[in-house]
């Protein structure tokens, strides 16, 4: 259980420490937590008011000092500070008062300091798509020799990070922080915080490029990563991403570059001075996902590596996995044995087998890289199966949206899907892309997801293979559940 005292929290932010003169005298004073949320707050408490777009904290503390907090972390420019600073000068019993001048960059402070206190080395991932499985995968396979702390519920924000380090306590033995951003400069905020040891990028890719412009701005955002590393770091690449094999090939620091690739035969000549962890003999069925796994570290051993869920796109959260409990000193056997504890969360390529029928689920987002990862896995599962696709636009790929729409086209017709179904304006380049390569193909443009729904109940056959992939904000779950409910005569 972490506990605060008044001067190092007044240390970490800078800001100005008032006290009543019994709270100075008391040596043993400590706060057990540090709270931004008064629904959740606990007798005991610091309070700390954060303002948002939609929200300001500072309107909360009458219910923090109601709850029994026993400092509140203020803006010193607002009213409630000025109020209750004027209480405590006349003698009122108040809570400490830390006022600073921003409280969002305070308790990012404060995170820091306390990350800098802890012995577990934390793990940043970030990456355009995969953070979520990969640091799942990663905890599954740390998890089996490791007490470990992880992000949950996806906050990898400014403001989710900072809860995840302070979470923590000294029991734990590896923290998994996942770094997510929607505008630049946020991940060198999150690695400022967290302090890295071993650092994962899992894509360079096109989400966010709406918002920051070009492929190379994402790719400087994504490996800011290392700003706050420590100095004998590990970065883990995704060896298979050109962007970031150019950054490895010219990066000069202390940090040490390994790369992560899903065969042997994407490693490349120009790469021999660079660890790497690939896989050999990969299989994706219905029944999961098996490979080998190897690296130049250690040639003579191949681990045999089983996954429960099918998906190509696990190996390589898998290899980062691998790596880092190798990165770390752990039982490789064990470790590997780790990867059967994975499982999916939401509707990310949810495998559900009905009436000799394969659907595979997922709807939860959308994006080029996910996209080309869900048509590989349908090709691989459907084997001689009717194979039918429904997929969705793709969203916030400003410049890029129409060639990266036509290439999923391409890929659609290369992998000789049967039947397509689409839904959304800038799926008329996908439906393009297709005709270029294979005009026969059947594709099938709706206005919403629900007419989707409708319409292939009467097509499906006894043998199909079904994806169902797109972004949230069509609600393509509406097709998965449609299949899923329906009861077929055959």
């Amino acid at each position: 259980m972490a506990r605060f005292i008044p001067a190092q929290l007044q240390t970490w932010t800078d800001g100005l420490l008032i006290q009543t003169p019994e709270a100075q005298h008391q040596s043993e004073r400590f706060y057990r937590g540090i709270s931004t949320d008064t629904r959740t707050l606990r007798s005991g408490e610091a309070f700390l008011a954060l303002i948002g777009e939609n929200f300001d904290g500072h309107k909360f503390v009458d219910q923090a000092i109601a709850k029994g907090c026993k400092m509140l972390i203020l803006n010193e420019k607002s009213e409630q500070a000025m109020q209750l600073y004027y209480d405590l000068r006349h003698g009122k019993d108040v809570p400490d008062l830390l006022l600073v001048q921003d409280t969002l960059k305070a308790y990012q402070k404060i995170a820091e300091g306390y990350r800098l206190t802890l012995l577990a080395p934390v793990i940043g991932i970030t990456g355009s798509v995969g953070k979520t499985t990969t640091r799942r995968m990663v905890g599954a396979i740390l998890g089996t020799q490791m007490k470990l702390h992880q992000t949950s519920n996806n906050e990898n924000n400014q403001i989710g990070l900072p809860l995840t380090l302070l979470d923590a306590d000294d029991e734990d033995e590896v923290i998994l922080a996942e770094m997510g951003m929607d505008r630049r400069g946020e991940i060198k905020i999150l690695s400022d915080v967290a302090h890295p040891d071993i650092a994962i990028i899992t894509s360079v890719g096109y989400s966010h490029s709406e918002y920051l412009g070009s492929r190379k701005n994402i790719l400087e955002e994504k490996t800011d990563i290392i700003s706050g590393m420590k100095s004998n770091g590990i970065v883990l690449i995704n060896g298979q991403d050109t962007h970031l094999n150019a950054w490895a090939m010219t990066f000069k620091g202390t940090t040490t570059v390994w790369r992560i690739c899903n065969e042997f035969e994407e490693i490349g000549s120009d790469f021999e001075n660079f660890p790497v962890f690939w896989a050999e003999d990969l299989k994706v069925e219905t029944s999961g996902t098996s490979f080998i796994a190897k690296t130049t570290l250690d040639p003579e051993v191949a681990w045999p590596v089983k996954i429960k869920t099918p998906g190509k796109y696990l190996i390589r959260a898998a290899l980062f996995g691998l790596a880092s409990a190798y990165a770390l000193g752990l039982d490789m056997d064990i470790a590997v044995a780790g990867c059967l504890r994975f499982s999916n969360t939401g509707n990310r390529q949810r495998i559900v087998q009905k009436n000799d029928l394969i659907l595979i689920d997922d709807s939860y987002n959308s994006s080029p890289e996910s996209n080309t990862a869900a048509l590989d896995t349908l090709a691989m599962i459907a084997g001689t199966r009717r194979k039918i696709a429904c997929m969705s636009a793709m969203r916030e790929l400003g410049k890029y949206a129409e060639d990266l729409h036509t290439n999923i086209g391409y890929k659609i017709a290369d992998l000789g899907i049967d039947i397509l179904y689409l839904v959304g304006e800038e799926t008329k380049w996908i439906e393009a892309g297709v005709k270029q390569i294979n005009p026969g193909l059947r594709i099938k443009t709706f206005p919403d997801s629900a007419s989707i729904a409708e319409d292939i109940i009467d097509i499906i056959e006894p043998g199909d293979c079904i994806l169902v992939k797109g972004s949230r904000s069509y609600t393509m779950e509406k097709i998965s559940q449609k299949i899923e409910t329906q009861e077929f005569k055959f």
